[in-house]
């Protein structure tokens, strides 16, 4: 819970800044990367580890040289 929220006993405590007020979906993350001019975009979430991960280029990036990098900076799955 404290991944999702924030730390709980902070928050209990009256430390609001403690509160995650921002939070990604793979879609969301995504999605905010192509609004801000990020042209090629991969993602990759593994939910057993809660994390996201993202490579993201404001150039064009191929297939080939996407799966290189997707290779070279992802964790397994």
């Amino acid at each position: 819970m404290d991944i999702l929220y924030g730390h709980q006993l902070s928050l209990a405590q009256g430390n609001l800044y403690m509160a995650h007020r921002t939070g990604f979906t793979e879609k969301t993350l995504s999605a905010s990367l192509s609004e801000v001019g990020f042209v090629s975009v991969a993602t990759m979430k593994r939910p057993h580890c809660f994390d996201l991960w993202a490579i993201a280029s404001k150039s064009q990036v191929s297939e080939q040289q996407m799966q290189a990098l997707i290779q070279a900076h992802f964790p397994a799955p």
